[in-house]
């Protein structure tokens, strides 16, 4: 009796700690992709608003954005997002000097479990005439 009661303490005490421990942060994307189609390349920048959620259950904190090239700027919140509420990172292009099509990757780190997240946008920048 003495070794069952044991046991169960044992495997009670492997379960509540990582039980009494949540997810965490966690980010959801209403899209990681946008597509321009065709821009001008004397129209000026072009941007788009990636919509986020936190789905976890602590705050989440968006610690960089990375864009893989000085045409692409990102501007994300700089507080902390409470669990279920939502936020934007806006992505800025611009097309001046990059006739063709063009495909960009930006990397958001967060504090979320899962730390990196890919947002892409693609498109067709038409030249000066």
């Amino acid at each position: 009796m003495r070794q069952i009661l044991l046991y169960m303490f044992w495997v009670v005490a492997m379960f509540v700690p990582s039980m009494a421990h949540g997810q965490g942060a966690k980010i959801l994307f209403d899209n990681t992709l946008h597509n321009f189609d065709i821009v001008r390349e004397e129209g000026g920048t072009v941007s788009h608003d990636f919509v986020f959620t936190n789905t976890g259950d602590a705050a989440l904190v968006v610690v960089e954005v990375n864009t893989n090239c000085g045409c692409t700027v990102a501007d994300f919140p700089q507080a902390p997002i409470a669990p279920g509420d939502s936020s934007v990172i806006t992505i800025t292009f611009d097309p001046k000097g990059n006739p063709g099509e063009f495909a960009k990757e930006i990397i958001v780190k967060t504090n979320a479990k899962k730390k990196k997240s890919r947002l892409r946008i693609k498109g067709v920048v038409f030249p000066k005439q």
